[in-house]
Parts: C-alpha cells; structure tokens; sequence
C-alpha cells in the first residue's frame, strides 16, 4: 500500500470525489483543490509527492498552474505533475509535457490505467531523486574503498560494526581526524537493513552560516530566508528509507542540535519557514573528533542531544594504536595510485617501510594516503627508499634514546625541526590535544608549548581559537 500524499486539483466536485476514492482504496492520501489558485494555497502548507490536475478551471487552469510549478520561478520544481486531458486534446497534453508535466491521462481512462500512471510517475521521480544524491555522494565519496587491516583494533572494528549494523540503533563514531570514521559509517549502513536506501552524508562543520547548515539539514520553503527561492528539500528528507550520516556532529549550533533532537523524538522535520511537521524514516549515524562528554560540561552541547545519539559507541583507533596495518595499507594505497595515475606499480624498501611504520601519523589514514600519492607521482622508480621518502618531506623520526638518555639520530641525519615537531605531536596526541599536559611530557612550561605550536603551525578542531 503505497503512503505518497496526492494533490487533485478539479473543479467538478463529483469527479474529483470519485478519483479521490480510487486513490485512497489504493493506499494513497489524498487531497483536493477544486482550481490552481486553492492548490497553490494548499501547497503553501502542505508537503505532497504529486500534483494531478485538470487542465480546464475557473480562476486559474491547470497549464497556467504547471507554468507557476515548473517555470523560472518555480516554488518546487521537483514536484511532480500529472495532467488530466479529455480524448480530444492531444494538443493540449502535448503543451502540458513542454510546460514540464511529466506525464497526461484523460479522463475517460480505467482505474487500473490511472494507477499504473501515478506510480510510473512517482517511481520516475523517485529514481530522479535517488540520482541526484548518487550524484552528491560521488562528488564526496569516501576517501577509501574498503577498511583495510589485520590488526586486532581492525578486527574489533569489524567485529563491532557486524553486530551494530543490522538494528536501526543510533550510532556514534568517535575518533582523530582521518582515522576512518566515515568509512565506519558506510559499512554499517552496507550491512543494514536500510542498503538499498541511500546514505546520505553531510559535514557539520563545512557549512559555517546556520541558514545554509539548517536547509541543508532540514529543507526550507520558499521566502523562508534572503536567496530561498524556491522549496528545497533537506537531506534528510532525501534520505528516506535509508541512513544519514553526520560527521563533526560537535559543530552543530544550538538551534541546529535543538531541531535535531526534536527530530530524533518524533522522527519528523520541519522546514525553515515551514509549519507543518514532514514524517522522516532514517538511521542515524554521528562522528565527532571531539570530546563530546566536554562540550556538555561547557554547555556547548546539549545534554540530553548526546545520550540520545550516544546510544552505541564505536571509537576507532588512530593509526599509530594499529601500525602492524601501515605495510598493508601503504600497499593498498600504492597501487591504487598507480593505477590511477598509470604508472607501473610500486613497492618500499624494508628499510622505508621501517620508518612509516616508526612515524607517529597525526593525520592518520588520511595522511598515509597523502604519502601514497605524492610518492607515486613523484618518485619515477619502481622501488621506493628511504631518501625518496625524506626527498618528499615524509621525515619520520626512528631514533630512540641512547644510554645517555639523548636522542639517537638516524645515521642518515634527520632536520631537527622535523625531530622536535615529531616529539610535539607525539605529545599532543598522547595528551588528548591538551596543550598544558602535552607540556608537562615535554618538560615545557604551556607558554613554551604554545610557542611551538604557533612555530609548526599545528591546528586542531579542539582548540576554539584555531576555528
């Protein structure tokens, strides 16, 4: 039984009551304006998934009604229209199909005709639908194809997401910039009961203007804010049936993180500038880089939005906590780029792969397939050493502490700019980002760690005065 909501815009009351009724025996909710000027009322509060209308109406008739749908100043042109023509008037369907209609019945067509058209049409403009965010998704897919590893945290990873995967429970993904948390995500959604339905992924921290994060989130309705020319809908809206997933959910503003609780509850949304809630049927995924549990003492995220999306935690693991994977994903991602790019393939040095698997990777995965890039691009020969590493600024620091207690330097030397860098992320990382603790590791007063910081130009997404 199909849930589409239908618009019938006629102005003979007895037909339209009549369709009406073989709509809604078969599963549809229907409602009806008896010209285009009521139906454009009507759509100004309500939210349909298709349009049927006459062609012939007093006040406004149904071309002059698609050409206000469909033309430059469309308040929803997504929304799909199907027109009603009598036997005799082909011409005029035909000017219907130009005007944008995306399919005509006549009136005298049977029940099981008229039926087969509206879900033609309405499985059209679903697929259209589905394109458009394959389209998205492509534009930003995930930086890697598969999660790749042996280690035992991989294996717990996998092992975590299989149990997970098949409930719709709420899921949040904690972990350091570009360990994998999206990769975590896609799996899970892969391995759900929602597979078939799309995954729809938004950055909470790559739309800074709260309109823009609220729209796309959300929707809005025409004149909702400056520029909202036309109905939009949010994402989560394009996500029905399948899996949103929001990475950086510890960026959302207060009134973003308060439609989403409202959302959470009552699985509806409303768009900005809109009244009337919208029912959505999503699974929810969230990943944070940050210390959510912090926020909520700071009063920068509300409580009661992070038990409800803290229900499951998965934290995956930075790639210095599963460096046994750095061979097997060095591999990967050599060969990917080679084909990529064309180049015969390429394999490290014992020695070269030593030193990655030494180096700390405060920019995890991410930065390892950086390093895969730049060495296919750059490095001409087949085997890759330790000197094309350093020739590429890939400086890991493999010496350790003499019996003095100093730091034994590579025999092939090393900068010692990159050496105190290496110790300064190292500290930072094994201190949670918190500068005063990663000093006292160091020997440093915070005022000497923060020079160093400034001097290596290190960010993170913690520290509020580098946003």
């Amino acid at each position: 039984m199909s849930s589409h909501r239908v618009l019938f815009v006629e102005d003979d009351a007895a037909f339209a009551q009549r369709f009406a009724k073989n709509l809604e025996s078969a599963g549809y909710k229907v409602s009806v304006a008896p010209s285009g000027v009521e139906a454009l009322e009507h759509l100004a509060d309500e939210h349909v998934d298709l349009v049927v209308t006459d062609i012939r109406m007093p006040k406004m008739g149904g071309l002059e009604l698609l050409e206000v749908l469909k033309g430059p100043e469309a308040r929803d042109p997504d929304l799909p229209v199907l027109v009603l023509t009598s036997v005799d008037s082909v011409q005029t369907a035909v000017e219907a199909m130009r005007l944008g209609a995306a399919d005509y019945i006549t009136k005298e067509s049977e029940r099981p005709e008229i039926l087969m058209r509206i879900e033609k049409v309405l499985g059209l403009s679903r697929l259209a639908n589905e394109n458009r965010l394959l389209r998205r998704q492509l534009d930003r897919a995930s930086e890697f194809g598969d999660i790749v590893g042996d280690s035992e945290p991989i294996a717990n990873i996998k092992r975590e997401i299989r149990e997970v995967a098949p409930s719709d429970a709420t899921v949040l993904i904690t972990g350091e910039t570009g360990s994998g948390k999206e990769l975590v995500a896609r799996a899970i959604h892969r391995l759900s009961q929602r597979k078939s339905g799309p995954f729809v992924d938004v950055n909470c921290a790559a739309l800074p203007d709260e309109n823009l994060m609220l729209s796309e989130l959300f929707g809005h309705e025409r004149g909702a804010f400056t520029g909202a020319v036309a109905l939009r809908r949010g994402l989560f809206e394009m996500a029905q049936g399948g899996t949103v997933f929001m990475d950086e959910v510890g960026e959302l503003t207060p009134e973003a993180q308060g439609r989403l609780l409202r959302t959470i509850e009552s699985s509806t949304i409303q768009r900005l500038g809109g009244a009337r809630p919208i029912p959505v049927s999503v699974r929810l995924l969230f990943a944070t880089n940050r210390d959510l549990r912090e926020q909520v003492r700071q009063g920068s995220f509300r409580e009661d939005l992070f038990y409800r999306i803290n229900v499951v935690p998965i934290h995956v693991p930075p790639l210095r906590e599963h460096a046994d994977d750095v061979p097997t994903l060095i591999a990967f991602f050599l060969a990917e780029y080679c084909a990529k790019y064309s180049r015969a393939s390429k394999s490290l040095t014992d020695a070269a792969l030593k030193r990655l698997r030494a180096h700390p990777w405060p920019g995890n995965i991410r930065e390892l397939r950086n390093a895969a890039e730049r060495l296919v691009i750059r490095v001409p020969q087949a085997e890759i050493d330790v000197p094309d590493l350093e020739s590429q600024g890939i400086f890991v620091l493999t010496g350790g502490l003499a019996a003095d207690g100093s730091i034994e330097l590579p025999a092939e030397g090393m900068p010692l700019d990159d050496i105190e860098r290496s110790l300064v992320m190292q500290a930072l990382e094994r201190a949670h980002w918190n500068q005063k603790e990663a000093a006292k590791l160091l020997g440093l007063t915070p005022d000497q760690m923060h020079h160093r910081v400034k001097k290596f130009e290190i960010k993170h997404a913690s520290w509020r005065k580098h946003r």
